[in-house]
């Protein structure tokens, strides 16, 4: 048995949730604003330029080839725990100083594909999906985003219990706010040992828990992180709705096979759709309404048509604006 979706006034109440990984940000900005490169948690050595001075450790070149791996293999050992700092130190430096270009990116059309019932939970740790939310803030009804491994763009107030921008206050105490944990690659994590990132991984849970559809984007669900994993298909499980609800991938066609086993055990395969670009996806061609434009035709059978699709627009005054066209109207119709 399954759960119908449920629905009020011809607009789903149940968030369409979206789990970013490093290929969603190399999709977005591959280049930054100032010419830095985006690396993934595979090559951030080699974007960093670092293999050299850590090829003088005597490390492999087999180890050197996945920093994934290499820092999994130091973790926590004595032997290692000042290159280990200095590692977690270059690295969060490196991310800190990205800057999304001018122009739109693939991250704003993301954040305002979305409504406030929907969330994105995301795994990478540039500051690209913060920067972009902070720029479209004025649009309003933006989705929740969730960081269960931490992420540069935020900042905390431990003592007021505040997650905000980085570098910027507390609203409510006025204190700088403290740099979020990055959680780094290691075999064995542990979620639930610091109240912030054990919320996160609470918001991750009780929004995968009640999805309506989950679009995967960019996430490889790598072998350091299958704790990780687990606790997200462990969580969509109980939405009881994957065998009506949309499960979408979007990545590279050549991670398509490995992909679709990978979440297999948790999609309908007639439910499932595989997509090589975002542009592809319902989230382009339904903006806020990528579910309920599929429910209609599958719920319904009254399939709606793609009226106010996006399109590649040159500023984010002139995407803002499209955005604001889509009315509440256009929501239920």
């Amino acid at each position: 048995m399954y759960r119908i979706p449920n629905i009020k006034n011809r607009r789903l109440q149940d968030p369409h949730v979206v789990i970013l990984g490093a290929g969603a940000s190399i999709a977005a900005c591959r280049i930054d604003k100032n010419g830095k490169s985006v690396p993934t948690l595979s090559n951030i050595h080699k974007v960093l330029g670092m293999k050299d001075m850590l090829s003088g450790y005597g490390f492999s070149k087999e180890a050197l080839e996945n920093f994934e791996l290499l820092f999994s293999n130091i973790n926590g050992k004595p032997k290692w725990i000042g290159l280990q700092n200095y590692l977690e130190n270059e690295v969060r430096n490196y991310f800190k100083k990205l800057e999304l270009p001018n122009e739109p990116t693939i991250y704003d059309y993301l954040i305002l594909s979305l409504t406030e019932k929907d969330a994105i939970v995301t795994f990478n740790w540039d500051p690209f999906l913060m920067q972009a939310y902070r720029r479209n803030l004025s649009v309003g009804n933006l989705p929740q985003l969730i960081f269960p491994h931490g992420n540069v763009g935020v900042g905390l107030c431990y003592d007021c219990k505040v997650k905000g921008y980085a570098d910027c206050l507390c609203p409510n105490c006025f204190k700088e706010l403290s740099d979020m944990k990055l959680l780094f690659p290691v075999h064995q994590k542990n979620y639930y040992d610091g109240e912030i990132i054990q919320n996160e991984w609470t918001e991750a849970k009780k929004v995968l828990s009640t999805a309506a559809g989950v679009t995967i984007f960019g996430y490889s669900a790598p072998e350091t992180d299958q704790e990780a994993y687990n606790l997200l298909k462990d969580s969509y499980r109980i939405s009881n709705i994957e065998t009506i609800a949309p499960f979408s991938i979007i990545n590279l066609k050549a991670a398509e096979k490995e992909q679709k086993n990978k979440w297999a055990d948790i999609y309908d395969r007639h439910m499932m759709t595989f997509h090589e670009t975002f542009y592809e996806s319902l989230l382009w061609l339904a903006p806020r309404v990528s579910l309920e434009y599929l429910f209609d035709a599958i719920l319904q059978q009254q399939p709606r048509a793609y009226v106010k699709s996006f399109q590649d627009f040159k500023t984010l005054e002139e995407l803002q604006k499209f955005v604001g066209t889509i009315t509440e109207y256009d929501m239920a119709i």
